[in-house]
């Protein structure tokens, strides 16, 4: 007897504009995902879905809603009353597989020079030090405006370097750390991390300690894709505290 091979059919809608029949390697891809979703008990609502998924497998549709845009960059997807998280990873791959219309508006798109970046486009939200045997981990998090996403997207390049407290240059010999480069901006997220490595040697462990509970007067400096400085954000802890407050405070 022949094997009945099973059809499979995906088809993507993404805000009831634009339609993608996925070929069957994609197709089996996208359940393949759906399937291994973590069900998870939520209350309210995530609004109007980015996308709907409606999925033929022998004769039978099934249809499923998806938000995969979330700041914290996990995806949710419906299924008939239930809501279930997608993974990180997953989520990029559904991300590069599914249709993508930009909504920007004619305007958004008339984009000036990055020459400036300021607390009105950045805003620090969290500092997070962490110190090893042989280096120094920061973690600077940040988000950003519209207006410097739009900019972003057009520089594509952009850097960030930090400037260390008169204590720790002692300690770690330098003045301030590499520039790094800037996390990409993508999928009209606004919330971007920047991790950064300070090696350090023969530092004790009192002086290691120390490090990590040091946390007055780093400086955060943004460059552009020439590598020219448009922007400082002077003592970031105090940025973030005062985050905190207004987070607290409307609340």
């Amino acid at each position: 007897m022949n094997e009945v091979k099973e059809t499979i059919g995906v088809t993507v809608i993404q805000k009831k504009h634009k339609e993608k029949k996925l070929q069957e390697s994609e197709a089996k891809l996208v359940i393949d995902i759906l399937d291994k979703a973590e069900k998870q008990e939520i209350t309210g609502s995530f609004g109007e879905p980015e996308y709907e998924i409606q999925i033929s497998r022998d004769g039978k549709k099934e249809t499923y809603y998806a938000w995969l845009r979330g700041e914290d960059r996990r995806g949710w997807v419906q299924y008939k009353k239930a809501m279930y998280m997608l993974n990180e990873k997953d989520t990029e791959k559904l991300l590069a597989i599914f249709p993508n219309v930009s909504e920007q508006k004619e305007d958004e798109m008339q984009v000036g020079p990055l020459t400036e970046v300021t607390k009105k486009d950045l805003q620090i939200t969290a500092f997070h030090i962490k110190a090893g045997d042989q280096n120094v981990n920061y973690m600077v998090r940040y988000t950003i405006s519209q207006s410097l996403y739009n900019k972003l997207v057009k520089e594509q390049e952009y850097y960030l370097q930090l400037t260390f407290p008169e204590k720790v240059q002692k300690l770690i010999g330098a003045k301030e750390s590499e520039m790094i480069l800037g996390e990409k901006v993508k999928e009209g997220y606004k919330q971007y991390e920047l991790h950064a490595t300070v090696p350090i040697k023969g530092a004790s462990e009192s002086q290691l300690k120390s490090l990590e509970t040091y946390y007055e007067k780093y400086d955060l400096k943004i460059l552009n894709s020439e590598k020219e400085k448009i922007g400082v954000f002077q003592n970031i802890i105090q940025i973030v505290k005062e985050y905190g407050e207004k987070m607290n405070f409307q609340r």
